[in-house]
């Protein structure tokens, strides 16, 4: 049930900061699981994902009770009865840019994009990755 409540607050937390920064020509859409894609101009790009980290960090912290917002990290038993520790929620953004390479088709920007993704989850906490690479 809380997983459902913090994907319900991220799309409702992208979709409001995409439409106050980028306006109606952009585009919010939730992929499933906790995975979501924005579509934005190129040179909103960087403003967008900093903001979402941001607003993430900041807001994040409700959607947890207050003893494992203290201690930093959730406690959950596992199948076998132990206790297990995990860290607190991070937002990771990978972001595929048209501003200095041209995509055939919108799977090459899938691939980078999650090749992003991929490099920023590497590194604790929330952050984003930007491919900087031309064709």
């Amino acid at each position: 049930m809380r997983g459902d409540q913090v994907i319900q607050y991220t799309g409702r937390m992208i979709q409001d900061l995409v439409s106050e920064k980028a306006g109606p020509d952009s585009f919010v859409g939730h992929v499933g699981g906790d995975d979501f894609v924005i579509v934005v101009q190129p040179e909103l790009a960087i403003a967008v994902a900093e903001e979402i980290v941001r607003r993430f960090d900041a807001d994040s912290g409700g959607l947890y009770d207050p003893e494992d917002r203290e201690r930093g990290s959730i406690e959950l038993e596992n199948r076998k009865g132990e206790i297990q520790r995990f860290p607190l929620l991070s937002i990771s953004i990978g972001i595929a840019s048209t501003e200095r390479r041209t995509y055939q088709h919108y799977a090459e920007a899938v691939a980078i994009a999650t090749e992003m993704k991929a490099f920023t989850k590497a590194s604790p906490g929330s952050s984003w990755a930007i491919d900087r690479r031309t064709n």
